[in-house]
């Protein structure tokens, strides 16, 4: 005959099922077991412990079998593997220590000014709407938008002129800084075409670097209608390819 299991079983967070004795006459149970042992830190049990590499470690392989939802039921796994069942993390717990730290999709690098612009517009749109806001982000949670955010507003306060919105003074500073390190586009620098014989535009240096010469056609054929008045007939455009001829960087 198996030995029955005379151990607590938990059946939420905070309720657990206890094995009994059960005397039907007089409609008595009694404990075979006691929910936990007598030397156990009740009081540590109730304060926020920090995570462990153990604790990680198990949270990602449930969640790799289990995919991040059902937080109640990784919790309650968790501390039966870690802590012997005693309920030491919550499902919340869980589920924040994943999004907020272990999540491999997670950013944790310097914040773009991209993002800081996002991030000032939507809070001035919609208010602390956090979640929201994090929503298209990829890679930021809701906790590190949060944070962002209050991290620029203390800042704007301390830069911003005397009669100023801080939240606009800053966005505004934001949005100089992006065009300022925004690249230019190569193509849209077309260079003066050489001279042929006759005066008239001929070939078009170009200098191939891979960008593709989509955009550059029409700004060739500017360049060989160039000088052209409304009393002078235009000479037949021929096309943008044989207009180029390549340099490159390696032979100057």
């Amino acid at each position: 005959m198996e030995t029955p299991n005379l151990t607590p079983y938990p059946i939420t967070e905070d309720v657990w099922m206890i094995p009994c004795f059960v005397n039907r006459e007089d409609n008595i149970y009694q404990p075979l077991c006691k929910p936990f042992s007598t030397d156990i830190d009740w009081e540590k049990l109730q304060t926020r412990q920090p995570w462990t590499l153990i604790e990680d470690d198990s949270l990602r392989a449930l969640i790799e079998q289990r995919g991040p939802r059902h937080w109640t039921s990784i919790a309650r796994e968790l501390n039966s593997i870690v802590h012997k069942s005693l309920p030491l993390r919550q499902g919340k717990q869980c589920r924040e220590r994943w999004y907020n730290h272990l999540d491999p999709g997670l950013l944790k690098g310097n914040w773009t000014t991209q993002e800081d612009i996002y991030i000032l517009e939507k809070q001035l749109e919609i208010g602390n709407k956090w979640s929201e806001i994090a929503r298209n982000l990829h890679g930021r949670t809701e906790n590190q938008v949060k944070n962002r955010w209050k991290s620029m507003s203390k800042k704007a306060e301390k830069i911003c002129p005397k009669g100023s919105d801080p939240i606009n003074f800053l966005l505004d500073e934001k949005k100089c800084m992006e065009k300022e390190t925004k690249p230019e586009n190569p193509l849209l620098n077309v260079p003066t075409p050489i001279p042929r014989s006759g005066g008239s535009p001929g070939f078009v240096p170009y200098t191939f670097n891979d960008l593709g010469f989509s955009s550059l056609a029409d700004q060739i054929k500017m360049c060989y209608n160039m000088g052209v008045g409304p009393n002078t007939q235009a000479e037949p455009s021929p096309s943008p390819s044989s207009l180029l001829f390549f340099q490159n960087p390696s032979f100057r």
